[in-house]
């Protein structure tokens, strides 16, 4: 297997891992709001104060000096690294309880075998473009999805026969 195949696979399962509630309810193309980590529905929830539908920067401010207050026990105006893990663990604490809602898809309070691989199921189902029941680093290739053209434009890495470079 190629280095990059292996930096491709271990990438997908790392996304796997983090969002694959995300993959669930948004779909691949759509995971985490399309914002990174944070989609902008989980950062209003954390961040809008007044709940106006925006995110103000002195809304972060406040949130952030909030929240470095509730965990600076020392009161040193900075936070330790054990007070940092203390605040870290709190906001992941929050993420978790979400993404277990967005596996308990009949929100009895129990994910379910089914539950728990349905987004990655689906997941393959969209990505498989060869219909082998998995998912290849070249499934998941930019040049894939943009086309050979475009990838050719951009300085694809094709060597003068035509065939990608290795």
């Amino acid at each position: 297997m190629q280095k990059s195949t292996k930096i491709v696979l271990v990438a997908v399962a790392g996304l796997a891992l983090i969002g694959g509630a995300a993959f669930a309810q948004k779909g691949w193309r759509h995971g985490f709001g399309g914002h990174g980590p944070m989609g902008f529905e989980q950062m209003s929830e954390r961040y809008d104060a007044n709940k106006d539908g925006k995110i103000s920067q002195e809304e972060i401010d406040a949130n952030r000096t909030s929240w470095l207050g509730e965990f600076d026990g020392d009161k040193s105006g900075a936070l330790a690294l054990a007070e940092f893990q203390n605040l870290w663990l709190k906001a992941r604490n929050q993420q978790m309880v979400r993404e277990f809602q967005q596996f308990d898809r009949d929100g009895n309070g129990q994910v379910t075998l089914d539950e728990y691989k349905l987004p990655l199921s689906k997941f393959v189902a969209e990505m498989d473009r060869d219909n082998d029941k998995a998912v290849s680093g070249e499934e998941l290739s930019p040049r894939r999805h943009w086309g050979k053209k475009n990838h050719e434009r951009m300085g694809g890495d094709e060597d003068k026969d035509g065939q990608d470079a290795q």
